[in-house]
This record gives structure tokens, sequence and C-alpha cells, in this order.
């Protein structure tokens, strides 16, 4: 930038002394145009300290942007965590509903039969057919023996 700044500055020195030059026929003294280049050099000098400021401010601006778009990667990031996190949670969510309505299926059949006292009835036809099934089956067995 500042090699610019020069040959800015050497443009428009040049330019300066030749239309002062032109405009002034020979007629121009050595101390006028000191004080016309002194006049430009000043006016470039205040450009070129603007200039600078500008750099400043412009780097400036740039290491912000630059810091705002690493945090917004990083947040991009954990919310492609956070989304997988949630779908993981949903599923095992599903899973559990699933075990749990068997289970409640289980549990309004047993207390269906504490409602109604079928519980001992239950237990005790599912061991009294039992008993009858083995008898029958053994009295065939002892008939055909026989």
């Amino acid at each position: 930038m500042r090699k610019s700044n020069i040959a800015y500055r050497n443009v428009l020195l040049a330019s300066v002394l030749a239309v002062g030059g032109l405009s002034l026929s020979a007629c121009a003294t050595e101390d006028y145009v000191n004080k016309q280049v002194a006049t430009v050099n000043a006016r470039v000098d205040q450009t070129d300290s603007r200039l600078g400021a500008l750099e400043g401010r412009v780097n400036e601006v740039s290491q912000k942007a630059d810091g705002a778009m690493s945090a917004a990667q990083q947040a991009g990031s954990a919310a492609q965590q956070a989304g997988s996190a949630a779908q993981a949670a949903s599923a095992d969510a599903a899973r559990a509903n699933g075990r749990l309505d068997k289970v409640e299926a289980e549990v309004a059949h047993l207390e269906h039969h504490h409602a109604h006292k079928t519980w001992r009835d239950v237990s005790q036809r599912k061991s009294h057919s039992k008993k009858a099934h083995s008898k029958k089956s053994h009295s065939k067995k002892a008939a055909k023996k026989g």
C-alpha cells in the first residue's frame, strides 16, 4: 500500500509541477513552486495518514470477522452433535415406550385378576388342569400296559 502512495505522490507532484509550470510560463519563481509543492505534499501526507488509519481498522474488522466465522463454525458443529444426540435419544425413547406398552398390558392383566380376586383361581386351575392332564395320561398308559 505504501508503494502505491509514493507513486501517487510522485504523479501528483509531477502534475502540479507541469500545470504550474505551464500556467506561469516561466514567470513562476522557485519560491512559488516550492510553496505549491509543499501544499500538495501536505495533502498527500494527510491522505497517507488517513489511509494508514483505515488500513488498521480494516485489519481489525477482518480479524473480528475471522473470529466470528470460527465461532459460527464451532456452533454449527455443536448443533450437529446435539442433533445426533437428540436422534439417538428419540430412538431410545421409542424402544423404551415399546417395552413399556408390553409391561402395561401385563400389569393390566394382573390388576384385572387382583380386582376380581381370581388370581388364586387361575393358579389353581393351571395346577388342577396339569394334575388332571397327568392323571389322564397316566391312566391311558396304564390301560395300554394292561
